[in-house]
C-alpha cells in the first residue's frame, strides 16, 4: 500500500497540506521547526489513530482550528486508489475508509501500514519489554490472521482474573478466568516464537549491510518460565495464584513476553557504540517491512526522521543503499537535501519546508 496523494488541514503548525507523492522516497527537507516532523506525525496518525509525540490529541488540532483532518489516497497497485481518512476535534473522532465512516482503529491501521525510525528508536533496544512486545504484535497483526483475536481473549481474560484475583474471589471462579488465559496465551505464544524466529532469518542478512556484523540474533521470551504449552502455563498459574493475590495481579504470562537482541553472542551495549546501535535499529525496522512484504505481497510506509542524524557518510550511502533495494513508501526527513543521496532510488520527489508551508522541490 502507497500513499498517492496525501492532504493536511489544522494538523500542527502545518498550513493546509496538498501533495502528490513519490511510490518510492519522499525527502521532506527544511530548517528546525519548518513541520517536517509533523507531516510524519500525521501519517503515523493516519496509520495508528494516536501520535509518537503528544499524549493528548487535542495537542495536534492547530491554534484556533475546530479540528485536523489527514486524507490519503491510497494505491495497492491494482489500479484502484481508496480514499483513507480521520478527522478529530477536541471530543470526536471520524474515520472514513473508501467513504465508508468506521470505528475500527485497527481496519485504519490495515489499511495504512506504517513503521516510525525516529531519534527515540533507539529506546526499542534499551527499554524494557512493552516496547519490544509492540513491535512484535505489530507485525503479527498485519501478518497473521488469528491474532487479533487471540490478544483481545488474552487481554479480556487477563483483565477479568486480575479484578477477581483483587476482589478476594473464590478459586473456582479464578478458575474459570485462568483456562481461558491459557488458551489464548498459547496461541499467542507460538505465533511470537514464530515471528521472533522469522525475524532472525530476516535481520540477519540486513545487519550485514547496514551494520557490517554478521551473527545477529533473536530471542524470544514468552513471559513465564515453564515450557511453552497450554498446560504448563494453567499449572503455573495454579501455583503461582497465591502470589498472585497478594499481588493483586498476574505477575507472569504472555502480557511479559519479549525478545533480545546479541551481536556475536553479546548484547547490543556491549558489542556496539551508540551509533552501531542506530544501524541496528534501522536493521530491525526494515526487517519488520520486509516480513509485511514477504507476509502480505504489498508495502509499507516507513516513516524515517531525521535519517542523517549521527551517520558518517559512509553509513548514510549504506543505508541509503538499503533502502532503496527495500520494497517500501518512504517519508523521510533532512535539514539539508545534500545529507541523503536520492540516486539509488527509481523514484523520488523532495519536497521543501519553510514555516509550515510544504512545496515540491523541482
Amino acid at each position: 500500500m502507497r500513499v498517492a496523494s496525501l492532504d493536511i488541514t489544522g494538523f500542527r503548525n502545518l498550513r493546509p497540506v496538498r501533495i502528490d507523492c513519490s511510490p518510492g522516497l519522499n525527502l521532506l527537507v527544511g530548517p528546525n521547526a519548518s513541520g517536517k516532523t509533523s507531516l510524519l506525525e500525521a501519517l503515523y496518525v493516519l496509520g495508528r489513530g494516536r501520535s509518537f509525540r503528544a499524549r493528548q490529541q487535542r495537542e495536534l488540532i492547530q491554534t484556533d482550528a475546530p479540528w485536523f483532518r489527514v486524507v490519503a489516497m491510497l494505491d495497492g497497485g491494482d489500479g484502484r486508489r481508496r480514499p483513507v481518512g480521520i478527522e478529530r476535534g477536541p471530543q470526536e473522532l471520524a474515520i472514513r475508509i473508501d467513504g465508508a465512516p468506521t470505528r475500527s482503529l485497527a481496519e485504519l491501521a490495515r489499511q495504512v501500514p506504517v513503521l516510525l525510525l525516529n531519534p527515540d528508536s533507539h529506546r526499542l533496544l534499551e527499554d524494557g519489554p512493552r516496547q519490544r512486545r509492540r513491535f512484535m504484535d505489530w507485525g503479527l497483526f498485519h501478518a497473521e490472521p488469528t491474532f487479533i483475536d487471540a490478544w483481545r481473549r488474552y487481554e479480556t481474560a487477563l483483565r477479568h482474573r486480575n479484578a477477581a484475583l483483587r476482589a478476594g474471589a473464590a478459586d473456582r471462579a479464578v478458575d474459570a478466568w485462568d483456562g481461558e488465559l491459557a488458551a489464548a496465551a498459547a496461541i499467542l505464544d507460538r505465533l511470537r516464537d514464530a515471528f521472533c524466529t522469522a525475524l532472525e532469518g530476516v535481520l540477519e542478512p540486513l545487519a550485514a549491510r547496514t551494520l557490517g556484523k554478521e551473527r545477529v540474533g533473536v530471542d524470544y521470551r514468552r513471559g513465564w518460565p515453564l515450557e511453552p504449552s497450554e498446560r504448563d502455563f494453567a499449572v503455573w498459574l495454579r501455583a503461582g495464584r497465591g502470589s498472585d493475590r497478594q499481588q493483586g495481579h498476574t505477575r507472569s504470562g504472555p502480557h511479559r513476553a519479549d525478545f533480545t537482541l546479541r551481536v556475536a553472542s553479546q548484547p547490543p551495549g556491549a558489542a556496539l557504540s551508540r551509533g552501531q546501535q542506530k544501524l541496528l535499529t534501522i536493521a530491525l525496522l526494515l526487517a519488520q517491512a520486509e516480513l509485511y512484504h514477504r507476509h502480505l505481497g504489498d508495502a509499507c510506509i516507513l516513516l524515517i526522521d531525521d535519517l542523517p542524524a549521527e551517520l558518517d557518510p559512509g553509513n548514510r550511502a549504506r543505508v541509503s543503499r538499503t533502502l532503496a533495494e527495500l520494497d517500501a513508501q518512504l517519508f523521510v526527513t533532512a535539514i539539508e537535501p545534500g545529507l541523503l543521496d536520492i540516486a539509488p532510488w527509481r523514484a523520488a520527489k523532495t519536497f521543501g519546508l519553510t514555516g509550515g508551508d510544504v512545496r515540491e522541490m523541482i
